[in-house]
């Protein structure tokens, strides 16, 4: 129904609800390719929404850690992609002929107390496939691709870089 939700752990558990996770919308924080016209209907579209985020300000909520993308690890994939290097970086990363940056399958595995220690192998991103780009300049919307894992070299270590980074984007045009 419209007030219930079904909530399944990485473990296949179901717990119902009927309360229904959300946050209030974003608005004005992309630039769209061309400017709407603005007719009567849109400007009241615009109003009752600006009304309505006002109305639900401490209400909200930041999702994810990009695990539940990635799929379960074989014990193949356990044995081969465990450790690291002699360099630090995570084994089953190589570096990208294209960008230099390292891409591959990552083992991850949660922390204690997530309910779900599971090995779990999920993608690591270089810089050219991050496909996410601004609708008006065409820009990429952040340096790596959102909702995906990328390899901080710095560090040497794996970051998930969430959606709404792609909100930080400013259009140069």
């Amino acid at each position: 129904g419209q007030t219930s939700a079904v909530f399944v752990g990485a473990a296949g558990n179901e717990l119902a609800a009927n309360r229904l996770p959300w946050g209030p919308p974003v608005i004005d924080a992309l630039a769209l390719p061309e400017p709407l016209a603005s007719t009567p209907e849109l400007l009241a579209r615009q109003a009752a929404l600006e009304a309505f985020v006002r109305s639900n300000r401490s209400s909200g909520y930041l999702v994810g850690d990009g695990l539940e993308g990635g799929r379960r690890a074989t014990p193949g994939e356990v044995k081969r992609l465990s450790g690291r290097n002699e360099n630090g970086i995570p084994r089953g990363l190589r570096r990208c002929g294209g960008c230099g940056a390292f891409r591959g399958d990552y083992l991850a595995v949660r922390g204690e107390g997530t309910g779900d220690p599971t090995p779990r192998i999920v993608p690591v991103h270089c810089r050219c496939e991050n496909h996410n780009r601004c609708a008006r300049c065409a820009g990429p919307l952040a340096e790596w691709r959102l909702s995906s894992y990328f390899f901080a070299e710095a560090d040497r270590a794996v970051r998930y870089l969430a959606a709404y980074a792609g909100l930080g984007h400013r259009c140069m045009a």
